[in-house]
């Protein structure tokens, strides 16, 4: 096999790839690429861990054709710090790998293509069509509720339901869980009004493809013999689906809270990323790393103390209800402020036990059921005051 890239396209064709490639794996030919040429004009380049995967193509002159397997982390290195803007890949008889531009080159070990693992169908299955600004905006915003370690599997993952031209993304690790909720311009395969799906994908991808995808062109999204199917532009990223049915969301929700809170999301993250600084989870352990929060008249008071110091402040609000006092984990308060994307919020407190807690939505919307981002935090009672 010999082909000859172009570096910059070669090296756009092999990054998103990187986000399918395995160090940790048994079989070897995960941690490589798999390189086909496909006639004189270009080469399709594949990345399967087994568990997710990514197939692109990129224009090249191929002298020679083939298909091989090159480890990815060398390769993708090699590639990236050539001197010149063409690259040349040659595979001989021995499963050789030469790799030149300019006057430099690098030597390598191949495998043959078929020792790659074999693909899952990737043709047929039911799906839809929505912007990659879109999809990145509803990742963004329930990213951080995923599970990274769970007994259960629909905790790592993130739920989608998809129903006429409604998307809902839900995520939950049992501390904290996040929704969003709103219509979008969904091009579904058949009619809209019949669309009514449901899955979930595993937190990984989801992070991978948040990472990937970005701007206005379309994004299809296809479900094909439990895997999920994402293609835009060149690129085709594909991954097993997680089985079992995800939470109740709606019923594990607190009903009728009776506190409302209205405060800015700016001076929020502000004030608990300053509490964060001396609320150390590593340092002071699992519990003393909560932080108290008082609700009280016109003002939040937010309070800690640790091995490293203590920590007050104050943050102006507009409250209707009595006044509270609740610990939480700053950590995970912060990670749902930080994923709104509005001015001001809108904190609702509910009472008694045991549906304690903190739900947050957008501050500008007129009610928080009008609101097209939920976040619910649950309370640590057990702060040491």
């Amino acid at each position: 096999m010999k082909i000859i890239f172009e570096k910059s396209s070669l090296i756009a064709a092999v990054t998103p790839a990187m986000n399918a490639t395995s160090n940790n794996n048994t079989i070897t030919a995960v941690e490589g690429l798999l390189f086909e040429t496909e006639g004189i004009g270009s080469c399709r380049i594949t990345a399967y861990d087994t568990e997710k995967g990514i197939r692109t193509s990129v224009n090249a002159q191929v002298i020679k054709e083939g298909s091989y397997i090159i480890n990815a982390q060398k390769f993708y290195q090699i590639i990236r710090n050539m001197p010149t803007d063409e690259i040349t890949v040659t595979v001989n008889e021995r499963m050789n790998v030469k790799i030149e531009s300019g006057r430099s080159y690098f030597e390598l070990h191949a495998l043959p293509g078929e020792d790659f693992p074999a693909l899952p169908d990737l043709t047929g299955g039911v799906g839809f069509k929505i912007t990659q600004g879109q999809l990145k905006k509803f990742i963004g915003q329930t990213l951080f509720a995923i599970a990274q370690r769970d007994q259960r599997p629909i905790f790592t993952g993130m739920y989608f339901k998809i129903k006429g031209n409604e998307l809902t993304v839900v995520t939950c690790d049992n501390y904290r869980l996040a929704k969003c909720s709103r219509k979008c311009d969904i091009e579904a395969d058949t009619d809209n009004s019949g669309l009514d799906m449901s899955f979930i994908v595993p937190g990984k991808t989801v992070s991978e493809l948040y990472r990937m995808i970005d701007g206005d062109e379309p994004i299809s999204i296809t479900l094909s013999n439990r895997h999920v199917i994402f293609r835009w532009g060149e690129i085709v990223f594909f991954s097993r689906l997680i089985d079992g049915e995800f939470l109740d969301y709606e019923r594990a929700i607190p009903k009728s809270p009776n506190v409302f809170v209205k405060i800015s999301r700016e001076e929020l993250e502000g004030a608990l990323e300053r509490a964060s600084l001396i609320v150390d989870d590593k340092a002071t352990g699992v519990w003393r790393g909560y932080i108290k929060c008082s609700f009280e008249g016109d003002r939040l008071i937010i309070t800690s103390d640790s091995v490293s110091g203590s920590i007050y402040d104050e943050v102006p609000i507009e409250k209707k209800g009595a006044d509270m006092e609740i610990g939480f984990n700053c950590r995970y308060l912060l990670d749902a402020v930080k994923a709104a994307d509005t001015e001001k919020l809108l904190i609702s407190l509910t009472t008694p036990p045991p549906f304690v807690g903190i739900s947050i939505t957008d501050g500008d919307a007129d009610e928080a059921e009008s609101s097209d981002f939920f976040f619910f935090v649950l309370p640590n009672n057990r702060m040491k005051q």
